[in-house]
């Protein structure tokens, strides 16, 4: 079993993790949601999910919600950090990725290469949407920690969170009966059209 992110970069902790997690499956669900009609497929709620996704990181981080969430490049290849370690996220197979963000080092993360102490410690980072095989399975985000040569050397999972937003309770007014209001017929007032069309 590998460790955790937290093992090797004492920014990387639980409950940061599962802000992180919490936004990107957040974004999913809603998007889901939205895009449920019969000209929607996989296509459209990827690309619609995956801009959601970067947009929200970037107003939580940009509205300084968490101090320790930052955006270093704010373009489609999106790289934040938390605390001091950058970051990416993409939909994939955590088990067997391909997806760019992924597998390829951003320009952002290079310089964080420069901080690790060895060789087998990670480096870069990069949250996995874990959809599942099926359209059953509940999505999960994974977290891989990868060393300069793409090895994953840690790796920490959300498990499966379905958001829901809280309502406060609110006072609800007690309804009151409201009478039959009366309705008459129209007066035909003599001359009213003539004053009308002087004014």
């Amino acid at each position: 079993m590998l460790p955790q992110p937290i093992h090797f970069h004492a920014d990387l902790t639980h409950e940061r993790l599962s802000v992180v997690a919490e936004l990107l499956l957040d974004e999913h669900y809603k998007t889901l949601d939205d895009l449920s009609s019969e000209t929607d497929d996989n296509y459209t709620r990827g690309c619609t999910t995956f801009g959601r996704q970067k947009n929200r990181i970037k107003g939580v981080a940009l509205a300084k919600t968490y101090p320790w969430l930052q955006v270093s490049n704010n373009a489609n290849d999106l790289v934040f950090t938390i605390g001091s370690v950058p970051c990416r996220f993409s939909s994939d197979d955590p088990n067997s990725p391909k997806k760019k963000a992924v597998l390829t080092v951003n320009r952002y993360q290079a310089s964080f290469f420069d901080d690790v102490e060895s060789d087998e410690e990670p480096c870069r980072y990069c949250f996995i949407i874990d959809q599942g095989i099926n359209d059953d399975a509940e999505p999960s985000v994974v977290v891989l920690g990868f060393d300069a040569t793409g090895v994953v050397r840690c790796q920490w999972e959300s498990g499966a969170i379905r958001t829901f937003q809280s309502v406060n309770a609110v006072a609800v007014p007690e309804a009151v009966e409201i009478g039959k209001p009366a309705v008459k017929p129209k007066k035909s007032v003599a001359g009213s059209k003539d004053e009308a069309n002087r004014l």
